[in-house]
């Protein structure tokens, strides 16, 4: 066959490779691009049945310029996206790839290592590349007759704007660097060509991740984003993942990395479920002790132990685009059984985040709860803090700037109470709860200050942490207040002989008979009983009681 006639073929060939998912897997068939196996060597391209169904949905979509792939670890997605590369880039004129990694020490690695070793071990593409038709270089290859190049980027959105793209594909978008300006930097280079399409290959990313935020908008329950062709597959546990796993990966290998890995690890890299990429600060167990219901009434959870009751707010801008809520909570802390637990006695948003309705929020806590503390964070809450300090609880009144350190003692706090379950929390407080259920952590390792690095406090897309950090600082705003299990505020004896020296109350071993007249010890015995009903562990007698447990904050006064 003379060389024209192979270039019409070719030619003819590449037509009929163009149109849909049809002419990919065509393009598939005819030419079996090689990938590296996992038994050594290369091997064609063949996707599995689940996996060329989600790629059929991914290719076919009528308007779909995003193109996800959320499979989990070695079902093939970063080397479906560097096929559909390798394909695009043959079959059409002036195709620009941006192929993009996470780092510059990966830029030639991941899916353009997968898309160079394509043109390298592909007998087809290697003779391409040997007649010089095609050019493979360090991180680019070039197709200089249709005008095409396919060209590596680190993860960097400055490398990234102003390029005029037709393609993109960026790996576990969720861990690159500034992933949202990496998105929006993509995007907008591909916006004005016809017949974009960018690329994300991934697994699970935590809820606040531009990555969750996609998902959510393919499959959105009344107006799912048609633009965007999301494909998750995900297993429910082993078992499932062990029957349902591409024929590639060993069940064998499966089952033994299950029990060589932590079980939240194990779940998120191979069972690649959205819950177990986020680190909840309060897992579903933690939250579910904490919620249950309580009298919403300072003196009866006290029941005469000594207590102290703070505030916290939390103030967005009235009417927020974002619909961020201004919220005021209130908590009191009481010592039960020596340790100290904080009740949340109201959470609840201010109508339009008006001054008034904080305002009558604050002075209703101070007047219904005894409220002595408050914690302001300090963004929008000037003229909040201004009033406050002309308030009768104003030397208790803090204004905090929400620092990501300042965060974290706030959150660490919150946590270590609900961990411990000291937190108690009720069912009334919906909002609150369903708050707390989504909110984050994360150890990105960026440090501040220059000092060491501290976690990131952050709520799912979509969601808002408007409750917790009223919650939050209601809490931080008790942290310096250290409260004695019971107090009784002053002993006055007024006994004769040795009964004043034999006194539990004057540190003697007895209750002596006068005790029955005496104001201090009925106070006391009062105590004691607010203890007893607490139902305690370990109760103990009512000597120890008044030796160890009960605090005198006022006068000691014995006959002389």
């Amino acid at each position: 066959m003379s060389r024209s006639s192979s270039t019409a073929n070719l030619a003819a060939s590449i037509a009929s490779w163009r149109n849909g998912s049809a002419g990919f897997f065509k393009f598939l068939a005819e030419v079996e691009p090689r990938v590296r196996s996992s038994t050594g060597g290369f091997v064609p391209f063949a996707p599995g049945p689940r996996e060329q169904a989600e790629i059929e949905k991914a290719l076919d979509g009528k308007d779909v310029s995003v193109a996800v792939f959320c499979w989990p670890r070695r079902h093939g997605k970063s080397v479906t996206s560097a096929m559909i590369i390798v394909w695009r880039f043959l079959t059409r004129q002036t195709e620009t790839v941006a192929v993009v990694a996470n780092s510059e020490k990966q830029v030639v690695d991941t899916a353009f290592r997968s898309i160079r070793e394509a043109f390298e071990q592909t007998p087809l593409l290697k003779r391409l590349v040997k007649a010089g038709t095609i050019n493979v270089l360090g991180d680019r290859i070039d197709f200089p007759t249709a005008g095409s190049t396919i060209q590596a980027f680190s993860a960097n959105p400055a490398a990234l704007w102003g390029k005029k793209l037709s393609c993109a594909q960026v790996s576990e978008l969720h861990a690159a660097p500034k992933g949202d300006e990496v998105f929006a930097a993509l995007a907008g280079s591909l916006l004005d060509t016809a017949g974009s399409l960018m690329l994300i290959d991934s697994t699970v990313s935590p809820r606040s991740n531009k990555l969750y935020e996609l998902y959510q908008a393919a499959n959105h329950a009344s107006d799912p984003d048609m633009s965007i062709a999301f494909s998750h597959i995900s297993y429910a546990d082993l078992e499932d993942a062990c029957r349902n796993a591409p024929p590639w990966i060993s069940e064998s290998k499966l089952r033994s990395l299950s029990r060589q890995m932590l079980p939240h690890e194990f779940a998120l890299y191979h069972l690649n479920r959205w819950g177990d990429a986020t680190s909840a600060l309060f897992p579903a167990d933690v939250l579910a002790a904490c919620t249950h219901e309580y009298p919403l009434d300072v003196k009866a959870l006290a029941a005469g132990s000594a207590y102290i009751v703070g505030a916290g707010l939390d103030r967005a801008f009235g009417g927020s685009k974002h619909g961020d809520r201004t919220v005021a909570a209130c908590v009191v802390k009481i010592v039960l059984d020596e340790n100290e637990h904080v009740f949340v006695l109201n959470a609840d948003s201010v109508f339009m985040s008006r001054l008034g309705g904080i305002k009558s929020r604050l002075s209703g806590y101070h007047r219904d709860f005894g409220m002595s503390r408050t914690t302001l964070e300090s963004y929008n809450a000037q003229d909040v803090a201004d009033w406050a300090a002309t308030q009768s609880f104003s030397s208790g009144v803090e204004v905090v700037h929400p620092s990501r350190r300042t965060k974290y003692q706030a959150f660490m706090g919150l946590y270590q109470a609900a961990a411990e379950q000291r937190l108690h929390i009720h069912p009334a407080f919906k909002d609150l709860l369903a708050e707390l259920a989504v909110f984050e952590v994360h150890a990105d390792g960026k440090a501040t200050d220059g000092e060491a690095a501290v976690p990131k406090f952050t709520h799912p897309r979509g969601a808002h942490d408007d409750y917790v950090h009223a919650l939050a600082w209601a809490v931080h705003s008790l942290r310096h207040v250290t409260l004695n299990p019971y107090e009784i505020e002053g002993i006055h004896c007024n006994g004769r002989g040795p009964a004043v020296a034999a006194c539990v109350l004057n540190g003697g071993p007895h209750v002596p008979m006068c005790a029955r007249e005496c104001r201090s010890m009925r106070e006391a015995s009062r105590l004691y009983d607010a203890y007893q009903a607490r139902g305690p562990v370990q109760p103990v007698d009512f000597e120890v009681f008044a030796t160890e447990k009960m605090k005198n904050v006022g006068a000691h006064t014995v006959p002389r």
